[in-house]
């Protein structure tokens, strides 16, 4: 045989390995180059819903512990329904589904587990509120209060989560 072709024959597999190497890493790099900016773009949406579950999350745990405090307060047990009588409730409940949306999963669930400890303190206010006798609101309080920390512990388990999360350094993307 020619050793020209035997030399085209050796090159060839080697040609088309190195040929196929470039085209994946030119689709790669094109895919980077096209993800970036949704990424970013991403990245922003996630920041916005978790600082505005963050910030409804506080409005919400202030409005009800003005709430428990009225309730215990008798000079000002006639003022308790129009505490309650606002939307915070309803920008808590947006405010988790967006990050619901957003994800990524375990935030997602977090933001769930904010939004039951949330429905269980308002359980909380609204049995204080309707306990006329002092001397029986004792396990109410103390029910208020472990539903209170509950949700505060669960809006600082989502901080935390939420911004391991947006600075890399969670193990789950």
């Amino acid at each position: 045989m020619d050793s020209a072709i035997v030399a085209a024959l050796i090159t060839t597999p080697t040609a088309v390995l190195a040929a196929a190497g470039a085209y994946a890493a030119g689709r790669a790099q094109a895919r980077a180059a096209h993800r970036g900016p949704v990424d970013a773009i991403r990245r922003q949406h996630q920041r916005e819903a978790y600082a505005t579950l963050v910030a409804e999350v506080a409005k919400f745990e202030n409005k009800l512990f003005r709430a428990h405090i009225a309730t215990i307060s008798p000079r000002m047990r006639h003022q308790r329904n129009d505490i309650l009588a606002t939307e915070d409730g309803e920008a808590l409940v947006f405010a988790v589904a967006a990050v619901r949306l957003e994800g990524p999963a375990h935030l997602a669930d977090l933001a769930h587990r904010i939004e039951l400890a949330s429905n269980h303190l308002y359980g909380a206010v609204l049995e204080l509120q309707h306990t006329e006798d002092p001397s029986a609101a004792s396990p109410a309080i103390r029910m208020f209060e472990e539903r209170h920390n509950t949700l505060k512990d669960g809006a600082k388990t989502f901080v935390e989560a939420a911004s391991a999360h947006l600075n890399g350094t969670s193990g789950r993307h």
